[in-house]
């Protein structure tokens, strides 16, 4: 059971690191909008895709699904490390007794 929860683990860090270093840097570049120009039209046709990747609207599709995936992989993450972490201090103790 450890080696699946594990598998499960490592996983959903790789995928919710993927998505969440996306929502990162689309929000740190929307929050400082200087560093990828502000005033041309070139400029502004990437901040717009920026913006739509970050709220999750490109084009006409939705890629809400992503965010949600990302928050999913957060929540395995939390749930799975938790219980990784629990099960380690149980086997720990168990050697102690022995």
């Amino acid at each position: 059971m450890y080696k699946i929860l594990k598998i499960i683990h490592h996983t959903a860090g790789l995928t919710g690191s993927i998505l969440v270093l996306l929502m990162a840097i689309t929000g740190i570049l929307l929050n400082h909008r200087s560093l990828i120009g502000y005033s041309s039209n070139r400029e502004m046709k990437l901040q717009e895709f920026i913006f739509a990747l970050h709220s999750g609207h490109v084009g006409n599709t939705s890629i809400i699904f992503l965010t949600d995936l990302g928050a999913i992989c957060m929540i395995v993450l939390s749930i799975s490390g938790v219980w990784m972490w629990v099960n380690l201090i149980i086997k720990k103790r168990k050697k102690k007794k022995k």
